[in-house]
């Protein structure tokens, strides 16, 4: 009885670890580099229709100003929320998850101002995370 305990344990942890092996975030900006984002995000001149069409809309933050910033997150890996499960954040901690993060400045009329695109490992991810 306490083996075949044991066992259903096992496998729904392996079928928990496997739905968990995933990329989360915007895969638009996979293949997005500093020269790449250069071209597509233009100061002054691109504005909120042009990165709607050529990265879909990100996740907002509207300002009293009327500034507002759109980012967009990808990372390879295990889904957001498995570092929380016991035991099984012990292994999912030390996974070399890049993370690819994208931060656009749009002011009141809709045009961009400024933008940054970085990309960090796991260990520099949880340290942003807050």
């Amino acid at each position: 009885m306490r083996s075949r305990l044991l066992a259903a344990i096992a496998v729904t942890l392996l079928a928990l670890c496997g739905a968990g092996c995933s990329t989360v975030g915007n895969g638009r900006i996979v293949g997005l580099d500093n020269a790449g984002a250069q071209a597509l995000l233009v100061p002054g001149t691109t504005t909120r229709a042009d990165v709607r069409q050529a990265l879909g809309e990100g996740a907002r933050i509207r300002f009293e100003s009327g500034f507002e910033t759109w980012h967009y997150l990808y990372r390879k890996g295990v889904a957001k929320g498995w570092d929380d499960v016991p035991y099984i954040g012990l292994v999912t901690s030390r996974l070399d998850r890049p993370t690819k993060e994208l931060v656009i400045l749009f002011d009141a009329a809709g045009v961009l101002r400024r933008w940054s695109l970085q990309q960090y490992d796991a260990r520099e991810a949880a340290a942003r995370s807050p």
